[in-house]
């Protein structure tokens, strides 16, 4: 208690030294030190005492009057994956030919990918093919 009250006093004795106006670097410290001294002579603050006696014990209670509501897997398969309103319409709207269907887009861009890969595979195996006959040609020419 009593450092709490040395460092209050501290802190303020450096809040009005550093707004003070400027003095003499000899007389600064000797003036704080004195405040401080004063302070610390001073009589503690009397203690705060209770005027009832504070209880130990808690006075509170609880208790569980009900099982906890979990859903079954059922309504939980429901909550995650329904249509709500707004994707209901939307899809009410695609079904009347707006909107773009994605899944057609998608596989159309999924066939060009594998035309393209069948195309180089069949390229790599026409120039192996024409690698071996050229081989076998030079093979056949020396012998």
């Amino acid at each position: 208690m009593r450092l709490l009250l040395v460092l209050a006093v501290c802190a303020l004795g450096l809040d009005a030294a550093l707004k003070a106006a400027p003095q003499q670097p000899d007389q600064a410290p000797a003036l704080s030190i004195e405040r401080l001294r004063e302070e610390l002579e001073k009589p503690p603050p009397p203690r705060l005492q209770p005027k009832s006696p504070v209880p130990l014990r808690p006075t509170f209670r609880s208790r569980v009057e009900g099982r906890p509501w979990v859903p079954t897997l059922e309504e939980h398969l429901h909550k995650e994956f329904d249509l709500n309103l707004l994707q209901r319409q939307s899809a009410e709207w695609r079904s009347r030919c707006c909107g773009f269907n994605i899944g057609l887009i998608f596989e159309h861009i999924e066939k060009v990918r594998r035309e393209r890969e069948i195309r180089h595979i069949r390229a790599q195996i026409a120039h192996e093919i024409a690698v071996i006959e050229a081989a076998t040609r030079k093979l056949n020419d020396v012998k």
